[in-house]
């Protein structure tokens, strides 16, 4: 075997090697976070007061009708995939990205 194989072939061997303890690596360091992210229940908010203000004031009836059955629409999509929504009443706090945007048509 000449210098170039047997170069290119430790080269080889060490870029296999080092995928393999990086993939290794990271599904040990991912354990941990991912056994708690399963006991916990992702929570969205929905904020009813920012939704009513959002109605213009001449808004028919059946359209503030049909803003509030999407939105209740919305919510149920989402419990049923699995997740607990709450009312912002009920917030004390929470982060931006947990309350639902109302989706714009």
């Amino acid at each position: 075997m000449d210098a170039k194989s047997q170069w290119l072939s430790t080269v080889l061997i060490a870029a296999c090697l080092g995928g393999i303890g990086g993939w290794f690596a990271a599904y040990q360091q991912l354990q941990q976070p991912l056994a708690r992210l399963n006991l916990v229940t992702p929570v969205f908010v929905l904020d009813r007061a920012k939704l009513i203000r959002s109605i213009p004031p001449n808004a028919s009836q059946d359209q503030m009708t049909k803003i509030v059955d999407d939105w209740q629409s919305q919510a149920k999509k989402l419990s049923d995939a699995g997740y607990l929504v709450i009312d912002s009443t009920a917030v004390v706090t929470a982060p931006d990205d947990v309350y639902v945007r109302q989706t714009q048509r």
